[in-house]
């Protein structure tokens, strides 16, 4: 697609009207309706909140040149939840390209290195393991088309002066065309991690990861790509690996996975996903799955907890297929995704969420509507 796509199309892009928007429905404005009253209130009523920081692993040297590393610097992040319970923040802009700079100007506001990734459906699988990457060097994730930079990119990387970028995936996902336009824009350090099809990409970018005991692996096959981008926010935040696995060749992946150091394997979705067979090569696996994609994401967001994230402070994100886009970015952010859909499965499981961990700060992203919330 281009950045011209029409609104409501089935490509994925953000914009669509609001019919076909995923929406968090009446069963949770019992709840939701908090989020919209903390959203909407002066920022007096609330202490001023803090920040992250974010400091980019320098050793060994990063694929690109990093100027945080050059001058031993940590960098603003989002900010850190008030602690007033019941934030609601919305991070969506008119398309998909300008959603994931809404979330870079959310969660990375000083960053001077970016990942770019297609942002494109047929290539979004080049992209499904770059979130840890991206949080270890403090980069924001932001998309691309195969030809060029539409516009919201290209200004907010012109905007915050970036001088480095790393490209995920081959020239069939991003072109010389983006790569002359990143010149262009003074951009002086363009590199590429990439391998000669999905999984190789994946594990390529994996293996600059910092070295983790524990790693994620997700199905790479097209109808299972939402588990990895619901496991890729929790990875992120741990600093551990994520890997899309081939069933019909899963020795590549448990082999990167152990050179890395990883013992332990966490398994995002059930069979029909990553089949047992494909488990043997992994390193003491489990599965985190549910009975469909609503329910692997909470069990996934539940791991990430049950090993140190925050369960209060979660993303959710569109899980219905044409809209998975909007949740690539979102996974640099470091939080548990809860996926958002029409299906009462869907709706049940977001408010299981927030009926057990309770309601501190939920960052709708893209194509997420929230019934009764401000905007």
């Amino acid at each position: 697609m281009t950045p011209s796509t029409p609104a409501g199309t089935s490509t994925g892009t953000s914009e669509s009207t609001s019919a076909r928007r995923p929406r968090v429905l009446p069963a949770l404005l019992l709840a939701l309706p908090l989020l919209a009253t903390a959203a909407a209130a002066p920022a007096a009523a609330a202490p001023e909140p803090g920040f992250e920081t974010l400091t980019p692993v320098c050793a060994p040297a990063p694929p690109v040149q990093h100027p945080g590393c050059a001058g031993a610097r940590s960098y603003r992040g989002a900010p850190l939840p008030s602690g007033t319970p019941g934030q609601l923040v919305r991070l969506s802009g008119p398309d998909r390209f300008a959603t994931a700079v809404e979330i870079a100007e959310h969660g990375f506001p000083e960053a001077d290195v970016a990942v770019l990734v297609s942002g494109e459906d047929a290539h979004l699988v080049d992209a499904l393991s770059s979130a840890p990457l991206a949080r270890s060097l403090a980069a924001p994730v932001l998309l691309a088309s195969r030809d060029g930079l539409p516009a919201a990119t290209a200004a907010h990387l012109s905007g915050r002066g970036v001088r480095s970028v790393l490209l995920i995936g081959g020239p069939d996902a991003l072109g010389e065309g983006v790569v002359q336009r990143l010149r262009e824009l003074g951009v002086t350090d363009v590199q590429r991690v990439a391998g000669p099809d999905r999984y190789a990409t994946s594990r390529a970018v994996a293996a600059l990861v910092p070295r983790a005991a524990h790693g994620w692996v997700a199905s790479g096959e097209d109808a299972h790509l939402v588990d990895a981008l619901a496991a890729a926010g929790v990875a992120a935040r741990l600093g551990e690996p994520l890997v899309v696995v081939a069933d019909d060749d899963p020795i590549p992946a448990g082999q990167l996975l152990a050179a890395r150091g990883v013992t332990s394997t966490t398994v995002a979705g059930g069979p029909a996903g990553v089949t047992p067979e494909a488990l043997a090569p992994l390193p003491a696996p489990h599965r985190a799955a549910g009975v469909d994609r609503y329910g692997t994401a909470a069990a996934l967001a539940q791991e990430g907890v049950d090993r140190g994230t925050l369960a209060t402070d979660v993303v959710l994100a569109p899980g219905v297929q044409g809209h998975l886009v909007d949740a690539l970015a979102a996974g640099a952010l470091g939080r548990g995704t809860l996926l958002v859909g029409d299906e009462p499965s869907a709706q049940e499981v977001v408010e299981a969420w927030f009926d057990t961990h309770g309601l501190g700060r939920a960052a709708a992203v893209g194509a997420v509507e929230v019934e009764g919330g401000a905007s």
